[in-house]
């Protein structure tokens, strides 16, 4: 028996989940660092180090958590991608790498009342990504200065977006960044927390979800996504989501929006990814 309707929002460095009533899940672990809020009441999620409490939890990159709720309670999570600038913020100012920190209090009034709202939009509605970023500028206002992200990180994760390749090549993206690939590696994992080949996973994941919207099959998606089989793109949504790619392709279940733009392929930008004649628009932006 599946949540009522849900929606799922892709925008550029994030994407929101809103369910109006949502029952407890077993362990899930991705990548992105997650906000997840209570819309109506507290939610707990439980970790190796321990259980949180709260209106308004942030997860961390790749902390395995349990979600108990009250099935009437109503879910609104936004996962930031780990290449943004808003998680390398975060990753700077979370004080001891916590695995959960409790952003409740912050929560108060404007956030909560967002996210409540957000419940009552229809499904797929394009104001929820509206509503996301107001919710994040909310909770982490001091982010809008933050200097420009890393931009040989920007590169790599530019380039993985536009190719998503079937797997990571290290030494053509440092090739890509000029710099030797063992500084590219340890560069992209202290930066973002997750590592080369974790942010291409997720990065397919992303991609499978946008695809669910356009109503491509299960075995055009993992195809198109560079998965090595429907198995490999299962296992992969039920460890990030703790939901089968049948739930999130279901129109009954779930109403997808995508307004992400991403990197696109231009002729004459001057800058090559990897092996392939294929080159990363505006390059200015990434740099």
């Amino acid at each position: 028996m599946g949540d009522p309707v849900a929606s799922l929002s892709i925008s550029e460095d994030f994407a929101t989940y809103v369910s109006p009533r949502f029952g407890s899940r077993d362990s899930t672990s991705r990548p992105s660092m997650v906000i997840v809020i209570g819309a109506s009441d507290e939610i707990r999620l439980v970790t190796e180090r321990g259980a949180y409490t709260g209106r308004c939890l942030l997860v961390s990159p790749n902390v395995s958590r349990s979600i108990e709720v009250n099935n009437a309670t109503g879910l609104y999570s936004i996962q930031l991608d780990p290449a943004s600038r808003l998680s390398q913020y975060l990753r700077r100012h979370v004080p001891g790498e916590k695995p959960v920190v409790d952003l409740s209090k912050k929560a108060e009034g404007f956030v909560l009342e967002t996210s409540g709202a957000a419940l009552g939009k229809p499904p797929g509605d394009p104001d929820i990504a509206a509503a996301s970023q107001r919710v994040l500028d909310a909770l982490f206002g001091d982010a809008v200065a933050f200097p420009a992200t890393e931009c040989r990180v920007q590169t790599v994760a530019g380039c993985l977006k536009a190719r998503v390749p079937v797997r990571t090549d290290p030494r053509s993206l440092a090739r890509l960044c000029g710099i030797s690939e063992s500084r590219l590696v340890h560069l992209f994992a202290s930066v973002t927390g997750v590592s080369i080949r974790e942010y291409l996973l997720w990065v397919k994941a992303r991609k499978a979800v946008s695809m669910f919207a356009s109503g491509k099959t299960l075995t055009e998606v993992a195809h198109a996504t560079s998965f090595s089989d429907q198995a490999h793109l299962s296992r992969t949504f039920k460890r990030y989501f703790g939901l089968t790619p049948s739930f999130l392709s279901n129109p009954r279940l779930v109403r997808i929006s995508n307004s992400a733009t991403g990197c696109r392929a231009e002729p004459d930008c001057g800058r090559h990814c990897g092996h392939s004649s294929f080159r990363i628009a505006d390059p200015a932006k990434l740099c």
